[in-house]
Parts: structure tokens; sequence; C-alpha cells
């Protein structure tokens, strides 16, 4: 059993983390390309056009990138 108020926040705004790139910076304000199509979320870090980033629950985190990749 849910409580109604939890149901209508899952309802409102779902857990899932989207991973883009920045697109665009207007402010606080960035415009990220994901697979599902461009959203628009808040960042507190110091991102710049081509960065990627993590989007979960409207805000945008810069996303860990490999500093090493092994030929296979």
């Amino acid at each position: 059993m849910t409580f109604a108020l939890n149901e209508l926040t899952r309802l409102l705004a779902p857990d899932q983390t989207l991973v883009g790139s920045v697109t665009g910076i207007e402010g606080v304000m960035v415009r990220v390309a994901t697979a599902q199509g461009a959203v628009m979320a808040r960042t507190l870090d110091a991102l710049s056009v081509g960065d990627r980033v993590r989007v979960k629950n409207g805000m945008a985190i810069r996303a860990p990138v490999a500093r090493q990749s092994y030929p296979v």
C-alpha cells in the first residue's frame, strides 16, 4: 500500500537518471541533449558546452569520464 502523496510525487517526477551532453547554457540553466530528446536542467557546477552530464530530479551534475582507455 502506498500513500497518495508519494504516488503523486512519483507520477510528476519519475526517478530516472538521464545522461547527455550540454548543448547550451542560459544562466544557471543548461540545455542537455539526451537519447530521449533535449531537456532543461539547473546546475551548480561550472559547465561548458560539450560536457557530459547526468540529469536527476532536474539537476545536472558532471558525469564521470574515463581517464584511461585500453585497447581490446
